[in-house]
């Protein structure tokens, strides 16, 4: 019977100018008062700061006092057309702001927003991003290694690590997406961000009553509704809020079934004289998808995109579509806040709470005899067996909860600025697989599972039962000096990350009680100096680590033995990260340049792959690796209505040693890092003037290899993406609406996009000591068909 291990991988505004430098935590100074903005900004409101109480570093962006009005609000005049939002921490970061987003498809989600800047890798098989199986890599590091902040809280998976942006947000709602390559916050509530961070910063309410209304209609029968509504002030309270509802479905772009997506967003904000403020931001997500198969390279060969789950049923059979829909539901709450304290002394404190169901199940068979629940053998009550032919749903049922707080206390002393904070989180994840019975038709009963195939004693049968209790703790101090006029800035700081895990496998077996311990002290420093009003330089180091997943600590059950036995001595991944770069930014062009350096210990490399159609979430130990290389990016502000954007990477990323496997190694030492493309390079033009707009893009990922041993390979591929839309008049009460159309895939290539599982070796390999190692076929994430959507909006 199938035992399986699996998961379902469940701006800065302010009143500076560029001028200014800040900290890689987010410290900001006032602007010296001899320091002017530039002619062509007028105006620069405090939006995205306030967003979140522990900003990576503060931005401006630059607003044009007559911009253009749309539905979406008032359009803000951003280098490449909002993909390149004014930077002046000291760390490369790409921030991408709502006037691109909301000139794309209304179902942009914040990784395809991000997915143009210089080292961002997104591999994704559905256009609308309605299903979860996406993957964002950073400078070749995976989904697992870059850490997710929204609104101020963690919302990476808390066993596996990854991040699910559809979750997250209406694209409609959001503000900004920035990628930090290669480090993060240190303030930042994260406990995987080797490869970066992603910072998803939601709008606030706005002052006036109002709202939006958008529809959208396109390629697979793409039907979705969006309505916002703003409270405005609320007399002279000082509160304002919105909510908002959307309704999205359409049918799989990769064979039989549909996607649904049901969400809303929400937000509160509390202003205060003093400029304090308080906000309640919060997202509800219901999502119905089908999670699609990841293709082995022989099987993209043959089957191309038709690769997909059977259309139709046969009793017996264990790939039929309706076996394989995904279920998942979650809440999440964010209250980011800003006070004052006695003494000039600055609180900001985030309390959060997130709290999911999901069933991600697989098309399965099943014999009434010859089973094993954990190491004992029973026998099973399967419901229409005989009509199902042994074919049943194996569900996968998960419940996450996450409670924290993460709160900074801040100082200026003269030329000095210390913040000490402390970050908790406790968690738990329990998880079980029970089977489900499927009809003569193959249809299951319900989307969650039914647990109606049972043992003799009529409790449920179960392949798989854990309970996992994460607590997490973290100290941090940073001190900040500011030197020469707040030219050059200097800030140090350590990080005390300290976690702990403990579980139990209700199994029957030899294991019961888990635990692992992880206690990591993250050293950092960072260095600015302003040459002049529009040159910069940076340098920094970081220091990151990243723990095993939670399935490393469970015995693996098959046929009533151990066939792999949980290791809670597995030891975590560690990260020393160099970086050196430069800024230029003016009135008209703004571009960045950074030189990278990385070496790692026990580097996990996170892998899917699936075994008797389950998929099966792992992570491999690649031991050491280095990684370096340059990044650049560069945007035009808008002329004549146009905004260019160009951003590339040149990645060198190798395998420092031979890697273990059983009593031999693999000759792995030397070898290209899998997920790690030697060059990336993107194009974007976006064009706002009057009443038209539009967006052009172009992206190139090179080949990159999928396997250790760089036996197999992953071809180069390229995409083209086309936006175009047009602003009315206003009519009676209703306010800019306009109309647009977006063509995901112009060209239609049809390619991979990403490697889902990695494997050590896809050919049997002879080892350093002789042993011949069997190979293993990685899987990948087939690019999403040509599609078009077209998007209908207007205020009021």
């Amino acid at each position: 019977m199938p035992t399986v291990k699996r998961r379902h991988a469940c701006v800065a505004l302010s009143t500076m100018t560029f001028l200014a430098s800040t900290s890689l935590a987010g410290a900001t100074s006032p602007t010296p008062s001899h320091h002017r903005l530039p002619a062509h900004t007028s105006k620069v409101p405090k939006a995205g700061e306030s967003h979140t109480v522990t900003p990576v570093h503060a931005e401006v962006i630059s607003i044009n006092a007559d911009g253009a009005n749309g539905a979406y609000g008032k359009v803000r005049h951003i280098a490449g057309g909002g993909l390149m939002a004014l930077q002046t921490g000291g760390d490369m970061r790409s921030t991408v702001t709502s006037e691109y987003i909301n000139k794309q498809a209304s179902t942009t989600t914040a990784y395809q927003a991000v997915s143009l800047t210089p080292g961002a890798n997104l591999a994704q098989s559905d256009p609308y991003g309605f299903a979860a199986n996406s993957m964002l890599s950073v400078r070749g590091l995976g989904g697992n290694e870059i850490g997710q902040v929204w609104e101020g809280m963690p919302v990476n998976d808390i066993e596996t690590y990854n991040g699910y942006p559809t979750y997250w947000a209406d694209g409609e709602d959001i503000d900004s997406v920035s990628l930090t390559q290669g480090s993060s916050s240190i303030t930042a509530p994260v406990v995987n961000a080797s490869g970066g961070q992603v910072t998803t910063t939601m709008r606030d309410p706005a002052h006036k009553m109002g709202g939006l209304i958008d529809y959208s209609y396109g390629t697979l029968n793409l039907q979705r509704f969006f309505g916002r509504f703003d409270t405005g002030d609320i007399g002279h309270t000082g509160l304002s809020a919105y909510v908002s509802f959307s309704n999205g479905t359409a049918k799989n772009s990769l064979g039989p079934g549909r996607q649904m997506r049901r969400h809303i967003d929400f937000g509160f904000k509390k202003e205060f004289e003093n400029g304090d403020q308080m906000k309640l931001v919060g997202s509800y997500v219901d999502m119905d998808y089908m999670y699609n198969p990841n293709p082995t390279l022989a099987d993209w060969q043959t089957s191309g995109r038709s690769y997909a789950w059977a259309g139709t049923f046969a009793p017996g059979s264990s790939d039929y579509w309706l076996q394989n829909r995904w279920k998942w539901e979650q809440i999440m709450m964010s209250l980011p806040s800003d006070f004052t304290l006695p003494g000039k002394v600055k609180l900001n404190v985030t309390p959060y709470f997130l709290y999911a169901m999901q069933n991600s199940p697989a098309s399965s068979t099943l014999s009434p005899d010859g089973n094993y629940y954990g190491t004992q053998p029973v026998s099973v009550n399967i419901p229409n067996y005989d009509a199902s032919g042994g074919s049943v749903r194996s569900d996968y049922v998960g419940l996450q909860s996450v409670g924290g707080f993460n709160a900074s206390l801040s100082r200026t002393f003269g030329i000095q600025k210390v913040t000490l904070g402390y970050w908790y989180q406790y968690s738990v994840d329990d998880l079980s697989m029970p089977f489900s019975s499927v009809n003569s038709g193959g249809s299951p009963s319900s989307a969650w599972s039914s647990q109606d195939i049972t043992m003799g004693n009529g409790k449920p049968y179960l392949a798989e039962k854990e309970h996992t209790v994460t607590q997490t703790n973290a100290l941090y101090l940073q001190d900040e000096i500011s030197l020469l006029h707040d030219r050059l800035k200097i800030v140090g700081g350590i990080k005390t990350l300290m976690i702990s895990k403990a579980g139990t496998n209700s199994l029957p077996g030899t294991q019961y009680h888990v635990g692992a311990n992880n206690f990591q002290p993250l050293p950092r420093v960072s260095l600015t100096y302003r040459i002049d009003p529009h040159n910069q330089i940076f340098i920094n180091g970081s220091t990151n680590t990243l723990m095993p997943i939670d399935d490393t600590l469970y015995n693996f059950y098959w046929g009533g033995t151990t066939s792999t036995q949980g290791n809670p001595a597995i030891r975590p991944e560690y990260s020393i990260s160099e970086e050196i770069g430069y800024r230029y930014q003016d009135s008209l062009l703004h571009a960045s340049l950074a030189l990278f350096n990385y070496n790692f210990t026990n580097r996990q490399v996170s892998s899917l792959t699936y075994v008797n159609n389950v998929p099966v979430y792992s992570t491999i130990n690649g031991g050491g690796q280095t990684s370096r290389g340059v990044d650049f990016e560069a945007g035009l502000m808008p002329f004549h209505g146009f905004s260019p954007y160009i951003s590339a990477e040149y990645l060198h990323a190798s395998v420092d040693n031979n890697i273990r496997v059983g009593n031999d190694y693999l000759p792995t030492a030397g070898k290209t890092a899998v997920r790690s493309p030697s060059f990336q390079g993107s194009f974007g033009l976006v064009y706002d003037y009057g009443n038209f707009f539009g967006t052009f893009s172009f992206k190139y990922t090179g080949s990159q290899y999928s396997t250790f041993m760089n036996d197999e390979k992953m071809p180069a591929y390229k995409t083209f993406n086309l936006s175009l839309g047009y602003r009315l008049p206003n009519v009676w009460f209703v306010k800019h609406p306009e109309i647009r159309v977006a063509f995901i895939n112009l060209t239609d290539e049809k390619v991979l996009s990403g490697i889902a599982s990695p494997q050590l070796n896809a050919l049997s390999t002879r080892g350093i000591h002789g042993t011949t190692i069997d190979g293993s076929s990685p899987g990948y994430y087939i690019a999403p068909r040509f599609t078009t959507a077209l998007t209908v909006a207007a205020g009021f």
